[in-house]
């Protein structure tokens, strides 16, 4: 559900910035080893991508629903995966607890 999230705020996937910003949300966000269960997720999406994953969101309590069709969110969780795989980004190594809100 997390990279998900995002899509409910773009009118566009292209507007989605993989970017020192979203790395740092995520590190404030989730420990280390939440991240990389996520990564674990991001790569069991890239090998299947007949995969409804606009039903991941089903439970969430989010209103309206998702613009984007499948592939596209396949490919949108593509790249969130090598975004995470940037080692620029720190996302699968830097540990730290995540920022209390």
């Amino acid at each position: 559900m997390i990279p998900i999230w995002l899509l409910y705020n773009v009118e566009s996937i292209d507007e989605i910035e993989f970017d020192l910003g979203l790395s740092n949300s995520i590190k404030n966000g989730y420990n280390l080893d939440e991240r990389l269960n996520l990564f674990s997720a991001l790569e069991r999406a890239e090998q299947n991508p007949s995969y409804q994953f606009r039903d991941i969101m089903n439970k969430a309590p989010v209103s309206g629903g998702l613009k984007f069709g499948n592939s596209e969110i396949h490919n949108y969780l593509i790249n969130f995966k090598t975004f995470m795989e940037n080692e620029e980004f720190n996302l699968l190594s830097y540990s730290r607890p995540p920022k209390e809100f």
